[in-house]
């Protein structure tokens, strides 16, 4: 594959010494002469890279970035700065518009080399990440989303055929609990594939992130979450309250999903704990149960649609629990760790940072 680079300079002789060295590595480069040509040349040439002067004339690159950065078609290019200015102001401004790099005038040849290599690898990586989940998504989906729809479709025919009105209402209550089944997969399966994208895309400005952690959340979802008050009181937490840098759907997914797997996956006479702890720039919620555990090589396999067990392979569902968990965790600048013994128990914390309210 032939890698596509614009370079956008408003100063010819660099301009042209910086394409002609790209060429020479194999590229397919394109130039504008200020960022107003250049953000139109994005449009046609669909660049893999970009590679901007921050100080040129009509628009500079500071505003090219962020009018690339407001469109979904283009914000995920990999953008390098050249700039002859160092000051923490300019690189801070850069990297907050979503910059992938700088580059300092005058650069060496290898330096300019290195940086476009390093990007591409990094976009060729993404790309690759991307396509596994696709393709996992292609594999496994449709098989999901038919297992409920089978019942649904048998009773509907039934109903049809049927003239005892206990019996319909006993139908009735099957395909409404399929129907909740499949509504449930369909939307997780919608929310993951949303968390993909926002981990691929930039966004223009970053939204402030505070959402507020404490056990009468838990008390909330507890009324919401579709238990039965046995497994409702097996669930033993103690949250101290802080704002973490989270959504707030995010976190009470966050929630649903350890409390759910954890349920799940132990024996129905053991508690399930929830602790948090508040420190000065983290905040670490540690999930605890007594069940089936896991080995080292199903900890290490934890991704989209893989389930916690090889037993569990014919049970229903997409098995996006602990990857949704994961992919919001690490989405937020925060880390999961598992530690568990088969059989025996399953622990997993979350580290995410604090919001910072001031």
């Amino acid at each position: 594959m032939k890698y596509k680079i614009l370079v956008i300079e408003d100063e010819p002789k660099l301009r042209e010494n910086i394409c002609e060295i790209l060429e020479n590595e194999d590229y397919d480069v394109e130039y504008a002469e200020n960022g107003k040509i250049g953000v139109e040349k994005v449009k046609k040439f669909n660049p893999d890279l970009i590679i901007c002067d921050i100080m040129m004339p009509e628009m500079d690159g500071f505003a090219v970035l962020e009018q690339l950065q407001g469109s979904p078609e283009t914000a995920s290019i990999p953008f390098i700065f050249l700039t002859a200015k160092v000051e923490p102001e300019n690189l801070r401004k850069g990297m907050s518009l979503g910059a992938d790099d700088y580059l300092f005038k005058p650069f060496h040849i290898q330096d300019l080399i290195n940086a476009v290599q390093k990007r591409l690898s990094k976009k060729e990586l993404n790309e690759k990440k991307l396509k596994e989940v696709q393709e996992q998504i292609i594999a496994k989906v449709p098989h999901e989303l038919r297992t409920p729809l089978v019942p649904i479709l048998g009773y509907s025919e039934l109903i049809e055929e049927e003239t005892d009105l206990e019996q319909i209402r006993e139908m009735a209550k099957v395909i409404k609990m399929y129907g909740k089944s499949l509504h449930g997969k369909i939307e997780k399966f919608l929310f993951y594939t949303d968390l993909i994208l926002k981990s691929k895309v930039k966004s223009k400005e970053e939204k402030k992130l505070s959402a507020i952690i404490n056990n009468s959340l838990i008390d909330f979802l507890l009324i919401e979450f579709p238990l039965d008050l046995k497994a409702k009181e097996r669930i033993k937490y103690d949250l101290e309250e802080t704002f973490i840098a989270v959504e707030e759907e995010e976190l009470k997914t966050l929630l649903n999903e350890l409390l759910e797997n954890s349920l799940k996956f132990s024996d129905v006479n053991s508690p399930v704990t929830v602790v948090g702890k508040a420190s000065k720039d983290k905040y670490t919620l540690t999930i605890k149960d007594y069940g089936r555990g896991m080995d080292p090589e199903e900890i290490n396999s934890i991704a989209a649609f893989k389930k916690f067990g090889k037993e569990q392979l014919t049970e229903p569902g997409v098995g996006l629990g602990l990857a949704i968990v994961k992919l919001i965790t690490e989405l937020r600048k925060g880390s999961v760790s598992i530690v568990s013994e088969k059989n025996k128990f399953t622990e997993v914390s979350l580290s995410v940072p604090i919001a910072n309210n001031s």
